[in-house]
């Protein structure tokens, strides 16, 4: 039983209430401790040295967050996930795809190999030499 009580306290779930861009970071409430908010956050990306990934939460995005055994609201956000109100965009195990909250979005098709780019905005392409074939 206490392994459980441990576990539990590891693995929060809860919901963003601060992002900060400059830092990776957000701040978490966790409803099921009473509304407690956690420190500064880093979120768990892609890639942070030579490769860079920016993504951030938005408020009130749920997360899953990987508290550490030394405080009470330390730890790091491990990510977002789907839910029955929030499905996903598509559910084709081929695609790859990234949508933003305008409506564009991006999508890999692996077993066709086509891409496409739905933008609701300007394409900018920067370039020493662009090729279109």
């Amino acid at each position: 039983m206490a392994i459980d009580s441990h576990i539990k306290n590891f693995i929060r779930v809860g919901r963003v209430s601060v992002v900060f861009p400059n830092e990776m970071a957000v701040k978490v409430v966790f409803e099921d401790k009473d509304d407690l908010v956690s420190d500064k956050l880093p979120v768990l990306v892609q890639g942070s040295s030579k490769n860079k990934h920016f993504w951030l939460p938005d408020v009130g995005e749920p997360v899953v967050c990987l508290m550490l055994p030394n405080g009470h609201n330390a730890g790091i956000c491990l990510g977002s996930y789907y839910s029955n109100q929030n499905p996903p965009a598509v559910s084709n195990s081929e695609l790859r795809r990234l949508d933003f909250g305008d409506g564009s979005y991006i999508e890999f098709n692996r077993g066709t190999g086509g891409l496409t780019i739905q933008c609701k905005g300007p394409v900018v392409i920067n370039g020493s030499t662009v090729n279109i074939n």
